[in-house]
């Protein structure tokens, strides 16, 4: 007897499908939707670790190229592998929510190929200090430490903007009679956001300013 079609994406992970995983992807479009708002008006790369639920989530995915793991490659928008069909310099912002492990060294590099000078990564990434990773199929999951992220995303000359964001549900110490809203709580995930620079050129100083020049007649 033929097994059931599975009615899942192949490559996705089954824990992001289901509510844990999606309560905590919802929290984070959330978090994005405003302050993605407000940059500059470009076009928008979103790598999300599933597709999107149906029907369409309360924060939608802004506008522009949308992908999630499909099989051996990424389905969404477009049916592609990496590299991105992408031409350089194309994006003014890059969302990777959760990438796959295996594949994150070649993401950060193909994310700072397509952003544009000035434009911005925003990496949302299981909390390595929170239990929160630890529960369902989420513990398979890359959390490196937030400095670890942040090494990797300097090594590829991704400069970081603004401090790690905490963001998701949060887990909090069993009750020991004081008021819940003091105990200790631990956010799910984070978020590291970091940008493109551009080399600023340098001039060359004029003659008169070098040292040991024949001053001006």
């Amino acid at each position: 007897m033929p097994a059931p079609a599975s009615s899942r994406q192949p490559g996705t992970s089954s824990w992001f499908s289901g509510h844990g995983g999606q309560l905590l992807l919802d929290e984070e479009r959330h978090w994005l939707a405003p302050r993605l708002a407000a940059r500059p008006v470009q076009p928008r790369l979103w790598l999300a670790p599933v597709p999107p639920p149906e029907p369409e989530p309360a924060v939608p995915v802004p506008r522009g190229v949308l992908l999630y793991p499909h099989g051996a490659g990424y389905a969404g928008s477009v049916r592609c592998a990496l590299p991105w069909p992408l031409p350089s310099e194309c994006m003014g912002d890059v969302v990777l929510q959760h990438p796959p492990p295996a594949q994150i060294e070649a993401l950060l590099e193909e994310s700072r190929r397509v952003l544009v000078a000035g434009g911005r990564l925003w990496l949302c990434a299981f909390n390595a200090c929170g239990p929160f990773r630890l529960r369902g199929r989420g513990a398979h999951w890359a959390a490196p430490l937030a400095q670890d992220w942040q090494w990797r995303l300097h090594r590829l000359g991704l400069q970081s903007v603004e401090p790690v964001r905490f963001v998701g549900p949060r887990w909090r110490l069993r009750g020991d009679g004081r008021d819940a809203g003091s105990a200790l709580s631990l956010r799910a995930a984070c978020v590291l956001q970091a940008e493109k620079r551009a080399a600023a050129p340098v001039a060359p100083a004029a003659v008169h300013w070098r040292r040991g020049a024949a001053p001006a007649a």
